[in-house]
């Protein structure tokens, strides 16, 4: 019988350790980040690690806590850049997960890395906070640690958002700091229901930038702080007008009005009137009012762009050039002077944002993706194809509490 392969290998974590001092260094200069490694936990696994998601460094963080490896759930998209797609699965051996795609492999690997005494270390999102809060948590992380049957930590990093938003182009300076929130043993979630477990790790994962900034009295500052903010905020809010915002130092201007904003080192916006507001409650400005535009326009093409194209596979992505992308109000058109695809939203399975400047099409027999603009907005991309579905599944209204936008 041909052995099965081995997941947990003293490498990973020998290797790991041998680069701790220079990654410990570039995460402390980079975030100023305080935390504490839990070595007490060291021998007592294994656990499954669970976070929120607030940017691309948070699996480098949640590992410098723990005395002992973790193998990481990541989006498929880690295992189709070549070379460092080898070396990261040589070194850290991570788990595949389509995003928005169920995937029995999956769970298969998690159960062999488990078995074998390694840690799972997941961040239940699957998406970098957008707006300042933690979003969506996938309600399969349940069914998933059911399975599994072992203790939970729970973790949360605070700051890390207002050092580096995902909209923004530029970093800021700050104190962060990372924590274990709460242990979940099995004893304890065993006699749970899910959605009693569910609301558990909701709250437990939880995290508001402008909460713990108002509690800790600090400031985000740096230069340029505001731009690449209108990747968020991508509407005139006085002409109810998209897709003409644009950054300036630290102000957010309109091109066909007075319309401006203020970012502050708080990381909440001065408003025309003097006001402030958080992103998370400009996040929903604009999530009503782009779907009362996107109601009310009467012609097909929202906007179009320049963006470059990769179709992606398993083990590597296939340049396809530039493109013009054309977004509708039901559907992507991209051309050049060779080639045209037309995808109505129909056909389209997710769209689903990929860092800062990504955006990846799920069809049913192919993956996309389209890299855009620096300054351009991957949200408006997902809001766009929701509003559709939402309306398409008979939804009206925006403010029907069955229905959440936004990631």
């Amino acid at each position: 019988m041909k052995n099965k392969k081995k997941e947990v290998r003293f490498r990973h974590h020998f290797l790991t350790r041998l680069i701790l001092p220079f990654v410990r260094f570039y995460i402390k200069r980079s975030f100023k980040l305080k935390y504490k490694q839990y070595k007490a936990l060291k021998n007592k696994g294994p656990f499954i690690v669970l976070g929120n998601h607030t940017v691309n460094e948070d699996p480098i963080i949640m590992g410098l806590m723990f005395p002992f490896h973790l193998y990481y759930i990541a989006t498929e998209q880690v295992f189709n850049l070549g070379l460092i797609s080898k070396v990261l699965s040589y070194i850290v051996n991570p788990i595949k997960k389509a995003k928005s795609v169920s995937d029995m492999e999956t769970i298969r690997k998690t159960k062999r890395i488990v078995q074998e005494g390694g840690s799972i270390g997941i961040f239940p999102e699957g998406n970098t906070s957008i707006n300042g809060e933690t979003s969506t948590i996938q309600k399969s992380t349940v069914k998933l640690i059911r399975l599994l049957k072992l203790p939970v930590i729970i973790i949360n990093t605070k700051g890390l958002y207002l050092t580096h938003p995902r909209w923004s182009i530029h970093r800021k300076k700050g104190p962060t700091t990372a924590f274990i929130r709460k242990i979940i043993t099995p004893e304890m979630y065993a006699p749970w229901s899910d959605d009693d477990f569910y609301e558990v790790l909701k709250d437990e994962l939880y995290v508001n930038a402008y909460d713990d900034q108002t509690l800790m009295d600090v400031h985000y500052k740096g230069k340029n702080i505001a731009h690449g903010l209108e990747k968020l905020i991508f509407m005139d809010l006085d002409k109810n007008v998209p897709f003409v915002t644009y950054s300036e130092g630290n102000e957010l201007k309109s091109k066909v009005s007075d319309f401006k904003l203020t970012y502050l080192t708080t990381g909440r916006v001065r408003l025309q009137d003097g006001s402030e507001k958080t992103l998370i409650e400009m996040d929903k400005m604009i999530k009503l009012k782009y779907v009362e535009f996107y109601q009310s326009f009467k012609d097909k093409c929202l906007f179009e762009e320049e963006v470059t194209l990769q179709q992606s596979f398993a083990d590597y992505k296939k340049q396809l050039g530039q493109f013009k992308l054309a977004l509708h109000k039901d559907e992507l058109i991209l051309s050049n002077d060779t080639t045209n695809f037309e995808w109505s939203f129909d056909e389209i399975i997710s769209i689903a944002m990929q860092g800062k400047y990504q955006i990846i099409i799920y069809m049913d027999q192919a993956t996309y993706i389209v890299r855009l603009d620096p300054y351009s907005s991957i949200y408006k991309y997902v809001l766009t194809y929701q509003y559709y579905k939402y309306i398409q599944s008979g939804g009206s209204s925006i403010n029907d509490n069955d229905y959440d936008f936004g990631i």
